[in-house]
């Protein structure tokens, strides 16, 4: 696999994501501003070029989400004490309830078979099982249990259960 390659399955993989997530609710948000949200929530009192550096997303487009977000009350900012030109994010405890643990609780069956209906249904118990398998190798944060995006077992885990 090269670079290129993967940008397209990890591209691919959030289209799955924000499908099975139904991204509805209260607040719907876009991509750029969910991979900020979900970056602050992963890393708590980040400054908005860690954020930047991170993400990939233009400094003045993370700065503009940061302060969209701290004037609905989901993200707080704080003057960074050893540079009182920064900022650092947190996100608000509720909203990682509301945004990554009850909408990460969903299955990826349906939003599987919608952005990739080509696929049977055999295939797409496999491509399951490797992504089960692939967050397990490469433990992504509250991938199985935890953090933001936690849906708890995975697929795997609960049919050994």
């Amino acid at each position: 696999m090269d670079a290129a390659s993967l940008h397209l399955v990890a591209r691919r993989l959030r289209a799955i994501a924000f499908v099975a997530t139904g991204n509805t609710g209260r607040r719907r948000i876009p991509p750029s501003e969910y991979a900020v949200l979900e970056d602050v929530a992963l890393h708590p009192g980040s400054s908005i070029r860690d954020i930047t550096d991170r993400t990939a997303i233009t400094q003045s487009l993370v700065s503009r989400i940061v302060a969209r977000f701290r004037d609905q009350a989901l993200l707080t900012t704080v003057p960074d004490p050893a540079d009182g030109r920064r900022v650092l994010v947190t996100v608000e405890p509720g909203v990682v309830q509301e945004v990554f643990r009850t909408r990460g609780r969903v299955p990826v069956d349906f939003a599987l078979g919608a952005e990739l209906p080509h696929l049977s249904p055999v295939q797409q118990t496999r491509v399951i099982a490797l992504l089960d398998e692939l967050v397990g190798l490469i433990e992504v944060p509250g991938g199985s249990a935890g953090a933001p995006g936690s849906g708890g077992p995975t697929r795997t885990e609960r049919a050994a259960q």
